[in-house]
């Protein structure tokens, strides 16, 4: 038997170090070239949810200030449907090299594989997080007719009503149905999910008090809030939500535990390139660095994040296992 450690010694390991040296740089020649060149034309921006809503304003106003700073035209293009998961399949399924790229809540990203396995048609693991870019506390909202002040005054209404009391969401498996089904799983009531084609769509039926009830994004619900549409009985993060510290968390107002915040990511197929996933991700921190963009995405009540390639496929994976024990509990999946 050969010992491959006795062979390589003197000036025969000088030699073979300097072939497998020469070896590897012409296989990572290429690589670095497309790397160094990167972006070198356009790059297009997929946002898995029809135009106008919040993930595509935020989509908007990151691509402006990328192709301002690049060079090369970041263009924003809407391929809605099944909550966001054929955008992202196709994405999944493009050429892994940069150019085409897909933003999109981080829970819908992490969930739609394990929602729609069918429709998806891959994995979360076969994608790579580029940044989860911004978070942010939703509100739980309710009709003015519903004559409810506060969540305790909710949760008994709604035991009251024993499955009649109805909340909207933007479509099965949405972030306001999710966090709907959180609240009902923990405050221990039934309510009727109305699905809508959209948040917008969703507007008029709440105002109205038709489907009296909806956790909503601050995009969607301060512009309601502010001409007295509707009325907040909580916000849903963690801790209170800056500007808003007059209402208190879901948790500290009747359903002790209860945490719902919407973070968002910027994403690229699986197998992409290391050095240009670092320049993908370079660009969007310098994006959350811009007055103007950061100024944009505070309008949408987003409070900007910054983390590295890794770190944000990390925080991908932990929302993965924090939901799929709830996702199977719920019964919620599409396909």
């Amino acid at each position: 038997m050969i010992e491959w450690s006795k062979c390589l010694c003197g000036s025969d390991l000088g030699v073979r170090a300097a072939i497998f040296g020469g070896a590897l740089s012409l296989l990572l020649s290429p690589m670095a070239a497309q790397a160094q060149d990167f972006p070198n034309k356009a790059v297009r921006v997929v946002v898995p949810y029809s135009a106008g809503g919040p993930t595509d304003l935020m989509a908007r106003a990151i691509a402006k200030y990328m192709s301002s700073v690049s060079g090369q035209i970041f263009t924003v293009e809407n391929r809605g449907g099944a909550g966001g998961t054929i955008g992202t399949a196709a994405v999944a399924r493009s050429a892994p090299d940069g150019y085409t790229v897909v933003l999109n809540g981080t829970l819908a990203h992490a969930l739609g594989p394990l929602l729609r396995p069918k429709t998806a048609g891959y994995t979360v693991q076969e994608m790579s997080a580029v940044g989860i870019f911004s978070s942010s506390s939703n509100f739980l909202v309710v009709s003015p007719s519903l004559n409810v002040k506060n969540v305790r005054e909710l949760i008994a209404k709604a035991k009251v009503e024993e499955g009649k009391l109805a909340f909207s969401s933007a479509g099965p498996a949405s972030n306001p149905h999710l966090g709907a089904e959180l609240f009902k799983s923990m405050a221990g009531v039934a309510m009727e999910h109305i699905p809508y084609k959209g948040v917008s769509d969703s507007v008029n039926d709440l105002v109205s008090g038709r489907v009296p009830v909806a956790f909503a994004s601050p995009s969607l619900a301060l512009p309601l809030l502010k001409d007295n549409r509707i009325v907040a009985l909580a916000t849903t993060g963690e801790k209170r939500m800056k500007g808003w510290e007059q209402l208190p968390t879901v948790a500290e107002a009747g359903v002790p535990g209860y945490v719902f915040e919407s973070t968002y990511i910027l994403a690229a197929p699986g197998k992409t390139p290391a050095a240009v996933m670092a320049k993908l991700n370079a660009l969007l921190q310098q994006a959350l660095d811009d007055p103007e963009t950061r100024t944009a995405l505070e309008k949408l009540g987003l409070e900007p994040m910054k983390n590295s390639t890794v770190q944000a496929d990390q925080l991908v994976l932990t929302e993965l296992r924090r939901w799929e024990d709830i996702i199977k509990r719920l019964d919620i999946r599409q396909d």
